[in-house]
This record gives structure tokens, C-alpha cells and sequence, in this order.
């Protein structure tokens, strides 16, 4: 009887450790399915600077209460000794930026990344173009620069000029 009985606990253990294993590999696909990709963040500051134009004055997101906050010149600063049109944007700024807006839908925003769905399906690029409702207003159009600065960054296909053309555009009033 012992034997046996020996025989059964060390059969247990074995069929244990084996679904233990198995266990783990199917952790470890489910981690690796898990790992999501963002869009640069060396690439962003152009991107950040496009949208503090348009998208982070003080009574848009560039408030506290927004699920989208923008730190930067023109509004919200992250230093409470920053004034909101005082000193330029700073780097933590743009990297609180930068968690905001890859914050927003992380699961989305890597299938974008990865060319897997349509920057549509992101709620930003929505709003953006004004396809739906947005309390700001559209503040662009589809292929415009504002349009491009961002949804090229968002699809990993950067490219500085359309950031560029928004931050050099004159403002409406300042000819």
C-alpha cells in the first residue's frame, strides 16, 4: 500500500508541475499578446507643439478636469510658478503630454501604431476632425496639417513638416 500510495502522490506532482508549466506559457503568450506599442516619444514635441496651438488653452485641455490634459505655453502649466503665457513649454510638460494622450485608449492607439485598424477608431483622431462631437469644435480637417502632424505620429510614419506648419502658421489677428 505505501508504494502506491507513493506512486499516486508522485504521479500528482508530475501532472501538477506539467499543467504548472503549462500554466506558465500560457501566462507568457497572454504577456506577450499584453505588451502594447506607443507612438514615439522623440517624435512628440512636434506633435505637442501642434496641439498646444489648438487643443490646450484654458477653457479647452488645457484644464485640470479633462481626461485629456495638455500642459504648456498658452495654458495649464505644470509648475504652479509657471504663468500660462509666460516661459515656453518645458520638457516635463511635453512628457506629461505625451502620458495623456497615449493614455487616452493604450489598446487602440498600439493597433494603430501597429497598422492593425484605422486612426479613426481612435476617439482623438474623431474628435479632431470633428466626425464626432466634440465641445471645442472641429479643430481640424482631414489632410490638413494639424490632421497630418498628428495622425502621421499616431501611425509611426512621423513627419516634422505638417507640425511645423501649424506652429509657424500666423495666429488669426497677428498678421
Amino acid at each position: 500500500m505505501p508504494l502506491k500510495r507513493a506512486r499516486a502522490w508522485f504521479a500528482g506532482v508530475a501532472l501538477a508541475s506539467l499543467l504548472g508549466c503549462s500554466a506558465s506559457v500560457e501566462d507568457q503568450t497572454s504577456q506577450e499578446r499584453s505588451l502594447l506599442v506607443a507612438p514615439s516619444r522623440n517624435d512628440f514635441p512636434d506633435v505637442a507643439n501642434a496641439m498646444q496651438l489648438r487643443c490646450a488653452t484654458l477653457d479647452c485641455h488645457g484644464q485640470a478636469g479633462r481626461n485629456l490634459r495638455l500642459y504648456g505655453y498658452g495654458g495649464l502649466r505644470l509648475s504652479p510658478t509657471e504663468n500660462p503665457n509666460g516661459n515656453p513649454t518645458t520638457d516635463p510638460e511635453i512628457a506629461a503630454d505625451y502620458t495623456s494622450v497615449v493614455g487616452l485608449e493604450p489598446e487602440t492607439l498600439s493597433a494603430v501604431v501597429s497598422h492593425e485598424v484605422d486612426p479613426n477608431q481612435l476617439t482623438l483622431v474623431r474628435k479632431l476632425r470633428g466626425t464626432e462631437r466634440h465641445k471645442g469644435g472641429q479643430p481640424a480637417v482631414e489632410g490638413d496639417s494639424l490632421d497630418r502632424c498628428i495622425v502621421l505620429w499616431l501611425t509611426a510614419e512621423h513627419d516634422p513638416n505638417p507640425c511645423a506648419e501649424v506652429i509657424n502658421a500666423p495666429t488669426p489677428g497677428n498678421h
